[in-house]
């Protein structure tokens, strides 16, 4: 019975193994992005605004220097990165020569304004505008 128990359990180890890798390249899967990320310009309570292609506006973080962001760990759930896969495009009044990327530190592309890295609000809604000028994560 015990030889049963040591074939088993390095079967049982490569299972677990391959189920948590295959969830990792999942997870991975859907927080890459898919194409090239559209921005448009939008009319909010507070003015105009840039959004992102889920309908979401974006931000800038004061604490971002150049295009290099600042902004991983705590500070990227609360304010995600604007990821896309290629160059991204300008919808409808956003300034196509202003637009640009970044990498960040695991290889993804982070879609940049005026040299300025974007990020969502993690509580935002669809087209409402939840957080401005807001001083956390080292940065305003």
């Amino acid at each position: 019975m015990k030889a049963r128990h040591r074939t088993v359990r390095p079967r049982f180890v490569a299972l677990v193994v391959v189920v948590a890798a295959v969830a990792g390249l999942v997870a991975s899967a859907q927080a890459a992005p898919r194409a090239a990320a559209r921005l448009s310009v939008r009319s909010t309570e507070y003015g105009k605004a840039v959004f992102g292609p889920n309908g979401k506006v974006v931000y800038v973080f004061g604490a971002d220097r150049g295009s290099t962001s600042r902004c991983y760990g705590v500070c990227a759930t609360a304010w995600p990165p604007l990821l896309t896969s290629a160059a991204p495009l300008a919808g409808s009044g956003v300034e196509a020569k202003l637009l640009g990327t970044t990498k960040r530190k695991n290889g993804t592309l982070q879609v940049t304004y005026n040299g300025h890295p974007l990020y969502y609000y993690s509580a935002d809604k669809v087209g409402k505008v939840m957080c401005q000028h807001a001083n956390m994560h080292g940065g305003l």
